[in-house]
């Protein structure tokens, strides 16, 4: 097999042209366009497919894309919809054998033709008789969210048809194609490979927790019967999109959509002046409505639009008039606090603390400037970080129906009682009368949690239209409209000892929040370094860019990223090596005042220098030769494991079967296969008894969210507490016979007085970098972490390798450019965005350290967003350590890499 690139693996399937255009239906509106007169019909014609064995004969239109007729015609929803322009490669299948992405391809190109999906690998079609090739999927933890694993496992097909054996190398070429926003890559090519994972060892197990465990719905996951949002089809249901602004500032002068609603087919059309909805979660500060005047970003909600199909309803957006006042935009956040700039929100651009004052976040001890003073070094640098796109493989998607007064919303929601009570306060509906359902999701990582404004249009047009209506966002929307990671501007004065103490850090900061203060904008990351003196300014700002909130570990990746560049920048002056450095300087108290309840990150950073051999491979900075360089870099990491209130049911019928009730949703952590594991081994019975009941408020009690690394600590002590209920009423009353039912459900809400409690890392990275041409290869990748109690190792690992290979794109490769001089993004969806591929992902090293802690189940402390928290900084102070130049901006890509080499 010839090398591949990505480009021309999209090449391959005919769909180069929709990845690399930006097509701009969404944004359009301006002044001009109403004179749209209704379309004619469009043309049928009548195809045969043969698909998965089965012959169809279908009327179809000529503009229906394969993916249509597959999901909507066929109910063949194994076939997913990432990116609607041929980007992702989860809608992937083989017509006449070649793989395709079936949402660049009409459905007429295949007339006559021989069409697999994912359903059609399964013997007879039947989840229950997967192939061999499914079955390893499954056994090596393949599909985390699952949504990218139907195209995965089409393109390995495809690789394993042509190469019966191929090499590490040819399945990263042959399945480039297929993006894992989980960054799941490494279980993917060992499940082709059907290679054991050399990482994961099992720490002391006690029955059920401790041991490598398949998630349990990985079946349904790699088989196409696991329903997202998007697979859910109601009778007589509307289509829904959205008109959004091509300014990044402006007052709408005049809207008119009485053309759009003459269109045939189009059932309702709303906008500021028919929907005075304020989206509460969607701002904190500030009163957010659905739909805004003025717009203050790109890709800001003008209108939407319900219609019989998704094409109508875009035409229905073609013909809204929009008049629109430009107004003066600013994109950078320092820009924005100065005293010209133009003021986006009521009462300037700094947003309002807690305490509704427009003053920074400020956060000192010690006294400052004498700890400089009694500093024999002083360093003074700035780093700047952008905004990236949490870019989950499942676009937003939003089902709503009413029955009466009772709403009923589908959503692909990492908490469905966050958004239950968001749409009930929003909407002014008693709690009792919403539901919120999620079977299954394709990822988040922080932008999922809580209502979004997709499920409050969708329930607003159901319920103006008295028909259930699906709304779907592009790939470019859910990149605009949604939010992403706050771009930052870091400032900061270190000071140490000549013996390597340090005495002083202040770090002024500046975060953008875009016009909507959605979460902190916290910067963070000094708590993890010994420091007597310290202070930091972080100064929360609104601009005209896109929002920015949570995404993985939300304050701290380029928070760690610009303190522990620092630190190497120090360890560097002091001419000593860093793993020095930190021994003598990371943290032994949170904020070098609170215990921890327990912490090994001393014990991290040396099994890492152990297993990557440091005192070897370290030289100084600057000194490597050569037209290909190798340095190593090392940096830690540290993530809150709070405990809070969470709740949970279990029931034990007469067969013996436990159903335990969560209110988890499973983003992709195997959250539902922990809460199994943690159910069988408190009420000491097989995985194989346990049923977990889950995603649907109607049927599961309150849970705090998968977000934040909460679950399993919060529900899991919630379980826990419930599954020692019902020990004792078996106890008491024995094993239910017959119909009978024994049940319990705990609510907890545990307190730590006087301690901290957090999970860390140490990560240490080796780089290539080539001198002539600024690539850089991440050679070898070593992650050493402490969770706690490892409950299921299988899972675990994936989860940080998937954190650390979205880290590796962040420093590398991920940015989303804007056109200063228009306010205009540039690169949204992930062909532009470069977001990480099978080729990009380096072999993941995990290891974990499990100190005892009294708290949490077992003594369990966060898994998933620790991982991603040290990467950026380690992967730059490895291009540091092998060529002697400090990036400060990121991603450190090529272009930069290069100038400054020059």
């Amino acid at each position: 097999m010839g090398r591949i690139s990505r480009r021309s693996f999209i090449e391959r399937t005919g769909a180069i042209a929709a990845a690399t255009s930006l097509p701009d239906l969404e944004l359009r509106g301006a002044a001009g366009r109403g004179n749209l007169q209704p379309a004619d019909p469009v043309a049928r014609t009548s195809i045969r497919l043969r698909v998965n064995g089965d012959t169809h004969v279908l009327d179809v239109e000529t503009r229906w894309t394969l993916a249509e007729v597959l999901r909507d015609q066929l109910g063949l929803t194994g076939t997913k919809i990432g990116c609607d322009r041929g980007e992702c490669g989860a809608c992937t299948v083989r017509v006449d054998g070649t793989t395709v992405y079936a949402c660049s391809q009409l459905a007429i190109w295949a007339d006559g033709q021989d069409v697999e999906t994912v359903e059609g690998l399964a013997d007879g079609g039947h989840a229950d008789q997967m192939s061999p090739l499914q079955q390893r999927f499954v056994e090596h933890d393949g599909p985390q969210c699952g949504f990218c694993t139907s195209g995965q496992l089409m393109s390995a097909s495809a690789l394993l048809d042509d190469t019966p054996h191929p090499t590490r190398d040819q399945v990263r070429e042959g399945m480039v194609g297929n993006i894992c926003r989980c960054s799941n890559y490494n279980r993917y090519v060992e499940a082709v490979l059907d290679s054991t994972s050399p990482d994961v060892s099992s720490p002391r197990a006690l029955t059920s927790i401790g041991t490598p465990t398949p998630r349990v719905d990985a079946v349904e996951r790699v088989s196409g019967q696991a329903r997202y949002t998007g697979d859910v089809q109601l009778p007589d249901m509307l289509f829904a999109r959205v008109l959004r602004s091509p300014h990044p500032h402006a007052r709408i002068r005049r809207l008119d959509t009485r053309s759009a609603e003459r269109l045939p087919g189009v059932r309702a059309v709303i906008s500021r002046d028919t929907c005075d909805v304020i989206w509460t979660s969607g701002d904190s500060r500030n009163d957010r409505f659905l739909f805004n005047n003025p717009v203050r970003f790109v890709g800001d909600a003008v209108a939407a639009v319900a219609a019989v199909d998704r094409h109508t309803a875009e035409e229905a957006l073609k013909a809204i008039v929009v008049d629109y006042e430009l107004l003066e935009f600013v994109l950078d956040p320092e820009a924005a606090l100065q005293p010209d700039a133009v003021e986006i929100q009521p009462g300037g651009n700094l947003s309002a603390n807690g305490r509704g004052l427009h003053e920074p976040e400020v956060y000192e001890r010690g006294d400052l400037e004498a700890g400089f003073a009694a500093s024999d070094v002083v360093l003074e640098n700035d780093f700047t970080s952008k905004h990236i796109n949490n870019a989950q493989l499942e676009p937003r998607v939003s089902v709503a129906r009413w029955d009466g007064d009772q709403l009923t919303v589908w959503a692909p929601t990492q908490g469905i009682a966050n958004t239950r009570r968001d749409l009930a306060r929003d909407l002014s509906l008693p709690l009792e009368s919403v539901r919120v359902v999620c079977e299954y999701m394709g990822g988040g990582f922080g932008n999922k949690n809580q209502c979004q404004d997709s499920d409050l249009i969708a329930a607003v047009l159901a319920r103006n239209t008295d028909t259930a209506v699906k709304l779907e966002y592009t790939r470019k929307e859910d990149f605009l409209g949604v939010h992403g990671r706050w771009p930052t501007r870091q400032y900061y004065r270190v000071g140490a000892t000549r013996d390597g103490l340090l005495q002083a850090i202040d770090l002024r900061g500046y975060s953008g929040l875009g016009p909507h203060r959605k979460s902190s904008g916290g910067i963070a990351g000094i708590e993890l370094f010994r420091c007597p003196n310290v202070r930091r300014v972080v100064h929360p700002t609104y601009t005209n860019m896109t929002v920015s909130a949570n995404f993985r570990g939300p304050a701290y990746p380029q928070g760690v990223w610009g303190i522990e560049s620092m630190m190497d920048e120090m360890a560097h002056a002091l001419e000593v090596d860093p793993v020095a450095f930190h021994r003598l300087n990371a943290s032994r108290l949170y904020m070098d005042e609170t215990p921890y309840t327990s912490w090994a990150l001393p014990e991290c950073i040396e099994r890492g220098a152990e297993i990557i051999d440091w005192t070897s491979r370290w030289r100084r900075a600057g000194t490597r030769t050569g037209p290909v360089r190798r340095g190593i870099g090392m940096a830690t990491g540290a993530f809150s494991a709070r405990t809070g209130r969470s709740s949970a049911r279990l029931r034990l019928d007469g067969d013996g079967r436990l159903w335990v009730h969560v209110g988890v949703t499973d983003i992709g952590t195997a959250a539902k296969t922990t809460m199994a594991l943690l159910a069988a081994e408190a009420m000491q019975m097989r995985l194989d008894q346990v049923t977990v009941v889950w995603g649907d408020t109607e049927r599961c009690p309150y849970s705090v969210g998968e977000s934040g690394s909460r679950t399993t600590v919060q529900t899991g002590d919630a379980l826990l507490a419930a599954a020692a209920d019902l020990t004792r009423q078996l106890a008491e009353r024995g094993p239910p016979q017959g119909d009978a039912v024994l049940e319990a459900e705990a609510t907890t809400n545990p307190r730590i007085e006087g301690m901290a409690r957090y999970a860390c890392a140490a990560h240490y990275a080796e780089v290539e970098l080539d001198m002539g041409t600024g690539h850089v290869r991440v050679a070898r990748y070593v992650a050493v972490h402490d969770s706690g109690r490892i409950l299921n190792p299988m899972t675990a690992a994936s989860q940080v390798k998937g954190g650390v290979t979205m880290g590796i794109g962040m420093a590398l490769h991920e940015e989303l450019l804007y056109d200063r001089a228009t306010g205009i993004p540039v690169n949204p969806g992930y062909y532009g965005a470069r977001v990480m591929t099978h080729l990009d992902t380096p072999e993941i090293e995990v290891h974990f350290i499990e100190p005892e802690d009294a708290y949490g189940p077992y003594g369990a402390k966060p898994v998933g967003e620790p991982p991603m928290i040290p990467v950026v900084a380690a992967i730059g102070n490895a291009i540091f350590n092998a060529t002697g130049r400090r990036f400060t901006e990121l991603p450190i890509s090529r272009d930069r890499i290069l100038e400054a080499l020059a």
